[in-house]
């Protein structure tokens, strides 16, 4: 049994919901009984403003105040296959319900845990739809999970039907690539960005350990110290040249900026 959990950060059940239907229509009709959609509402879930007080930064996520909420968020992705993040574009970005569960997970910028997790994000309005992939693209693949594939559809009872059929033609293909993600249990060899980013999170876990004590546990406690990458995997040559190279150079800019580097 594959398990699908779909966020849906828009205040009511639009097009966007909509767009997430038909996508668990097309695949539960090409995999009877193999696939479990289940969904959860931003809106019914009801997460607070969040206050920056950085507790699940510094202590750890469990000192939350939305603790439960941002527990069983996290839970239900560790648990699937793959996870739709959906939000309309509101003044060119996801909507506030959705970036405040960003703003809930940024404790996973310092300790990622979605390594496996496969990401898709789905959106709709006006057709500005660059911004809000970017966005939540970014967030994933630094708490560790693979973006897959994004579908942005403008509006889309007000299409021609010339649009509208390319519409539908993009929509199977976004399904095409969703089927393969839920088929693929592979990890990924990361890319020359994602090791710079893994050896700048490593060198501020090490210069920061007396105030990030819950970041150098997470670090000691699965040797990330000595690795290469968050998880074995093999590294090419010039890739691990080149992020030698940089983390120097990386390094040596943050001692000139920040104390204790």
């Amino acid at each position: 049994m594959k398990k699908v959990f779909a966020v849906i950060g828009s205040p009511h059940k639009g097009e966007t919901y909509n767009e997430v239907k038909k996508i668990e229509s097309s695949i539960a009709g090409n995999h009877s009984g193999e696939i479990e959609f289940e969904y959860v509402f931003l809106r019914e879930l009801g997460l607070e403003e969040c206050m920056g007080c950085h507790n699940c930064i510094v202590r750890g996520e469990e000192f939350c105040f939305q603790n439960d909420k941002v527990h069983f968020l996290k839970a239900k992705m560790l648990e699937s296959d793959l996870v739709i993040l959906s939000s309309p574009v509101y003044n060119d970005h996801v909507t506030a319900l959705m970036k405040k569960m960003f703003d809930y997970m940024t404790f996973l910028w310092h300790r990622p845990e979605m390594f496996g997790r496969k990401f898709v994000g789905i959106s709709s309005g006006g057709g500005m739809f660059k911004s809000v992939f970017s966005y939540m693209k970014k967030n994933v693949e630094c708490w560790g999970g693979e973006w897959v594939a994004e579908f942005g559809v403008p509006h889309y009872d007000s299409l021609t039907p010339k649009f509208a059929a390319k519409t539908d033609v993009s929509r199977e293909r976004f399904i095409e690539k969703l089927k393969s993600a839920l088929d693929d249990r592979s990890m990924k060899t990361p890319s020359l960005s994602k090791l710079i980013y893994f050896n700048v999170w490593k060198i501020n876990a090490r210069a920061c350990k007396d105030y990030l004590k819950r970041d150098y546990e997470y670090w000691a406690e699965n040797s990330l110290f000595e690795s290469d990458y968050y998880y074995n995997v093999k590294i090419p040559f010039y890739k691990k040249l080149t992020t030698s190279i940089l983390k120097r150079v990386i390094h040596s800019f943050m001692k000139k900026v920040y104390k204790g580097y």
